[in-house]
């Protein structure tokens, strides 16, 4: 059977089509191009809708209703809690079994007698008590979500053991969120799953260092000895595996291997100590999933339907156009359309801790409650989500160039189809950003050794809000931008900086560790998304050290000079790029911005032609 293809712009990839479409068109029951168009509305929705979350707070009124409101979520907690610990305590005595081939990356298991399907083949898990192995499939089937449903979960055809029964650990919920308990409860098992396989991973990694820097610091063979630069005084070291990078590495001290070596095996005690102690499963249950179709508003009156339980309110006041603030009330606006047009996706009920006991901690909560019962402790909100598919503009008249950095946060180089010359410049300064997050970590080091460390640190104002709000702006003002001008966005696949191929400061360094270059680019993807403007990621190779002035005509070469010494400046400047070739002085963002812009608008043109 021949594969078949088409194009996806956004991937800027061709893709299969599915072996089902195939089938189809092999039959005759359906059109070859009935089944591409088919097959791109299922990639779009798939991959390019857009999930939009809306959050409403609600507002209840009445004490008692809010009392009720409180314990309900409390009983669904008890209700998650109980499934997870009865799902991992039924699971808890078969291993997986498999063993992955080291060259092929494919699994293979072992053949044996399964004990349920009393057949033999591949077994994939073994009882550690009594050896019996069990196949993939009775596996899925017996112990799965499915399988365990039916261990706890009684009908009224199917009885189940009272230690087991789900509905003997709170009588107060519905049916409806009995089976979202079991779910919730499976997704927790999961996410504590793969936390432990994380910290696994942590722990591999850093023997693997401890294994370097102890053959560094207790075996002469083992090491490299490095030139001494100027300014350093004592011998510094590498690994003998690393030969043939002493030009990049600027080795280790044996004082500071020293104290790595005991820094790293307290670390790995540490570690291992928490995975051998095994804390009791606990879901906190602050979110309530809600059946979409059980919500009805009334955007006349700020109002909403929300059927939980029949004991609970159903009727709630919300927050939405009657906000006070003039912003609030065209995001309100703006979001209530798409309600009003949109298929809802998922809803949830969300409760969360006021803002003025934000800071406190679980126990000092905890303590607050058992004094006043009645104290009003959390606020309650919808979070109401709907998916959209994102709009392809298929007519752009160009594409804006970003380059991300540190003293620039972001430099635009806007660039039509077929110009040579950008037609328009601009900078976001990154300053502000930059200030707060070293004056943050200043904070954070005179704690070092004071008593009661962890709880002043709380008291230091949260600084990641701030920044965030920055990068919204940042984000919403060139999404904007290239809404008015119909271009497209062209960004570096990169999710760290660059590595410099000059030496950098120590100082240079510590304000590239403070930044984490994703965020920006996943705020503008998203919002480019809702628009329907491409963003087009370009490789991030020798954007910074190719002359944009020379590309233009074809001419990309790496014959430049930056950081550049002006001729009556005292030092070189990391800001300034000179070409040797041209001769032009430049705007070190803003050169990398043009390659950018250059690069996807190359990629854009290939994009059409397809």
């Amino acid at each position: 059977m021949d594969e078949k293809h088409f194009f996806c712009s956004y991937c800027n990839k061709e893709l299969k089509i599915s072996k089902n479409l195939i089938n189809k068109i092999s039959k005759g029951s359906i059109r070859e191009d009935e089944a591409v168009s088919k097959a791109i509305s299922i990639h779009n929705k798939k991959e390019h809708s857009l999930i939009l979350g809306i959050k409403f707070k609600l507002f209840i009124e009445n004490k008692l209703d809010k009392k009720k409101l409180n314990e309900y979520f409390d009983n669904y907690s008890k209700a998650v809690t109980f499934a997870a610990r009865i799902f991992d305590k039924i699971r808890s005595p078969y291993k997986f079994i498999g063993l992955k081939d080291k060259n092929t990356k494919k699994w293979t298991f072992p053949k044996a007698k399964c004990v349920f399907c009393l057949e033999e083949k591949e077994v994939a898990y073994a009882n550690e008590k009594d050896n019996s192995k069990i196949c993939t499939e009775c596996y899925l089937k017996e112990f799965g979500e499915n399988g365990i449903r039916k261990k706890i979960y009684s009908t009224r055809g199917r009885k189940v053991e009272p230690k087991y029964n789900i509905f003997n650990s709170t009588k107060e919920l519905s049916s409806t969120h009995y089976n979202y308990a079991i779910r919730d409860a499976f997704q927790l098992l999961d996410a504590l799953k793969k936390q432990r396989q994380k910290k696994l991973k942590s722990i591999f990694n850093q023997k693997l260092r401890l294994k370097e820097f102890e053959d560094i610091f207790s075996d002469p063979q083992k090491r490299i000895e490095l030139s001494l630069k100027p300014h350093q005084r004592e011998k510094r070291y590498i690994h003998l595996s690393k030969s043939g990078q002493e030009s990049i590495n600027r080795g280790y001290t044996l004082r500071f291997v020293r104290g790595k070596i005991k820094s790293l095996t307290r670390n790995i005690e540490r570690e291992e100590k928490s995975l051998r102690k095994k804390t009791p499963i606990h879901f906190k249950g602050n979110r309530l999933m809600i059946f979409p179709a059980g919500i009805k508003f009334d955007f006349a009156s700020n109002k909403v339907k929300i059927s939980i339980s029949k004991n609970l309110p159903n009727e709630f006041n919300f927050s939405g156009t009657n906000v006070k603030n003039e912003h609030g009330k065209s995001f309100f606006k703006s979001r209530i359309e798409l309600i009003k047009t949109q298929k809802p996706k998922y809803a949830y009920v969300l409760r969360k801790i006021k803002r003025e006991y934000s800071k406190l901690r679980n126990y000092e909560i905890e303590k607050i409650r058992l004094e006043n019962p009645n104290a009003d402790l959390c606020d309650f909100y919808l979070q109401y989500t709907i998916e959209t598919e994102s709009r392809n503009n298929e007519e752009i008249n160009g594409i804006i160039g970003i380059d991300r950095g540190i003293t620039n946060l972001a430099c635009l180089v806007l660039l039509k189809k077929g110009d040579k010359k950008p037609s328009g410049v601009k900078f976001y300064k990154g300053n502000k950003i930059l200030g707060m997050k070293i004056a943050y970590r200043k904070h954070l080091y005179l704690l070092k050794g004071k008593r009661n460390k962890l709880r002043k640190q709380r008291q230091i104002r949260a600084i990641e809000p701030k920044i965030n709000l920055i990068l919204h702006q940042i984000s919403k003002d060139i999404v904007k931008i290239a809404k008015e001008k119909n271009f497209a966005i062209a960004l570096e696949q990169l999710e760290k900086p660059k590595k410099a191929r000059f030496a950098q400061r120590k100082k240079e360094k510590y304000k590239l560790a403070l930044f984490t270059f994703k965020n920006l680019s996943t705020l503008i993807e998203y919002k480019s998304k809702r628009e329907g403007i491409p963003v087009i990621y370009v490789p991030p190779e020798k954007t910074s050290q190719m002359c944009s002035h020379c590309a233009i005509n074809g001419d990309e070469h790496v014959d430049t000079q930056r950081p550049y010494k002006k001729p009556n400046a005292q030092k070189p400047s990391y800001s300034l790029f000179k070409c040797n070739k041209c001769g032009i002085e430049l705007n070190a963002d803003y050169n990398a911005a043009f390659n950018i812009a250059q690069k996807g608008l190359k990629t854009l043109m290939l994009n059409h032609s397809h």
